[in-house]
């Protein structure tokens, strides 16, 4: 009589395990399935991202906030501010209450974006032509590595667009409406004065400083109306081919330690208290080799890349433009230029920044009658 064989313990667990597999629900079985491949999927695409690295302002682990920003106008002087063009006083507040929620019932159509999240790099040169109410901005999803090779990084960007109300946008835009009623018979000279500031909170370290000098105000003036125009004609006012822009720098000629040693492995030599040429995107596209993307670098790529016309402090003795005895609407911007210097390979803990922007005028339209 031939012996029967006893399973193993393990070949039982097998069994055990098949039979229990095999008495469960097959629609139990099949998701069960469907979690492992999924599993399997997340863990690849984990390991694909890896590849991605942190790099510059190529990256979005960024994380700037804004804790005040107050917009005001020279009391005195006949010119008021207002973010609907019909409630005007000598300043504004810029929440998100006040450009978003406060928005929607006075000025519906507007398209403010807020940061509540905070601000992430983005690099612009403005406005493309004098038809255009809104800067061009463009942002990118991170460096990319061929074999993992990190020599050979690489880029893709892509335009943001402001079609609509945003309160999780990369930077922060919204209108404003300048109201000049000192009966000028010619249009008066507007300026930034000198109180206009970005600064960073203070006790911070050199990396968070780093973007605060990198921080740029972007002003578009679209057009101008007459005092007594309906709030539709203000609310609405086009460029009519001739918007202009102006990109305002602060601290320009400010540069950390840590800037200075970083610009240097890109064999560029950044020196405190001078100011620093930055070339952003002047177009979406790639691959770009982040290689050609360094600022001030002689392989900056040309078709991607253009000088930044931009004022400072220095500046402020020229006027921003002209405004007529009237309303003016125009468009504030504020973002971290990603291609400033000193935001290379900046990865930030987060900070926060109070900003203050100024609008000064003068009577030139008096002096031209008066001649």
């Amino acid at each position: 009589m031939t012996k029967k064989k006893t399973p193993t313990k393990k070949k039982l667990k097998k069994h055990q395990n098949l039979k229990k597999n095999y008495n469960k629900p097959k629609e139990k079985r099949f998701y069960e399935k469907i979690n492992k491949k999924t599993t399997l999927l997340l863990l690849l695409l984990f390991g694909i991202l890896l590849i991605v690295a942190t790099y510059a302002w190529f990256s979005s682990a960024l994380n700037v906030r804004i804790r005040t920003f107050r917009m005001q106008v020279d009391k005195n002087s006949g010119l008021t501010i207002s973010l609907d063009g019909i409630n005007y006083d000598s300043f504004v507040e810029i929440t998100e209450d006040s450009i978003i929620t406060n928005l929607i019932n006075t000025y519906p159509s507007n398209t403010s974006q807020w940061v509540r999240n905070g601000l992430i790099p983005v690099s612009s040169n403005g406005i493309t032509n004098n038809n255009s109410p809104v800067f061009n901005i463009f942002t990118s999803d991170g460096v990319l590595y061929r074999k993992k090779d990190r020599n050979n990084g690489f880029i893709y960007t892509e335009q943001r667009f402001e079609t609509e109300r945003k309160r999780y946008s990369y930077y922060l835009a919204f209108d404003i409406f300048l109201r000049n009623e000192t009966g000028s018979p010619a249009s008066d000279n507007l300026y930034l004065n000198y109180d206009t500031a970005i600064n960073i909170v203070s006790n911070t370290d050199e990396e968070m400083q780093g973007l605060a000098n990198s921080a740029r105000v972007g002003i578009v003036k679209i057009g101008s109306t007459t005092l007594d125009a309906p709030v539709s004609t203000v609310q609405n006012l086009s460029c009519n081919n001739n918007c202009t822009s102006i990109i305002y720098e602060p601290n320009s000629r400010n540069h950390t330690d840590l800037s200075i040693e970083r610009a240097r492995k890109y064999n560029v030599n950044l020196v405190n208290g001078e100011r620093f040429p930055t070339y952003a995107l002047r177009k979406a596209g790639g691959p770009i080799f982040v290689a050609n993307t360094v600022s001030g670098s002689p392989n900056i790529d040309p078709e991607y890349f253009t000088l930044q016309q931009t004022i400072t402090e220095e500046d402020f003795e020229e006027p921003l433009f002209q405004i007529p005895n009237g309303v003016t609407k125009a468009r504030i911007y504020l973002w971290i230029e990603g291609q400033d210097i000193d935001s290379l390979e900046t990865d930030s803990k987060g900070t926060d920044l109070d900003i203050s922007i100024s609008f000064v005028k003068d009577i030139e339209g008096y002096t031209i009658f008066n001649e």
